[in-house]
């Protein structure tokens, strides 16, 4: 089985774990870790591309480049270092959209063995299509 995809941490206003996807094409990718609420050390986690035509970081790119498990790790990965770093910290993530959520539900639940030794994750469901995780290092 494939490990994560190396990364690169670094930290401005944010926490930022950078990598390359390696699929039908490469694509630069960042897991970010910005402050959601600085009294209870929640943060939030955005999974993001570069877009290098328009020289950003983007939250709506549709990527499919064929790596979805290794991603998967890195993300895992990135959200253990983070922990590490940030001591008893929460982190939360959610899609932007209701397909995204139910996607990411789907990853959430057929790969927690991917982190389930290393952190607790908790969904947080406000409706059908509209909930959140809760990741804490155990």
């Amino acid at each position: 089985m494939e490990p994560h995809y190396p990364v690169h941490y670094q930290k401005l206003e944010s926490h930022q774990y950078w990598y390359v996807s390696v699929g039908k094409r490469n694509v630069i990718k960042c897991v970010q870790f910005s402050i959601l609420d600085a009294h209870s050390k929640v943060y939030n986690l955005s999974l993001m591309d570069m877009d290098v035509d328009l020289n950003r970081l983007s939250d709506n790119a549709i990527t499919d480049n064929g790596d979805t498990l290794r991603i998967l790790k890195t993300v895992a990965f990135c959200v253990g270092e983070f922990l590490n770093i940030e001591e008893n910290a929460k982190v939360y993530f959610v899609g932007n959209s209701a397909a995204r959520n139910r996607l990411y539900r789907m990853y959430t639940y057929n790969y927690q063995y991917l982190w389930d030794e290393l952190f607790l994750c908790e969904c947080d469901k406000k409706s059908d299509v509209e909930f959140g995780f809760y990741f804490t290092k155990k």
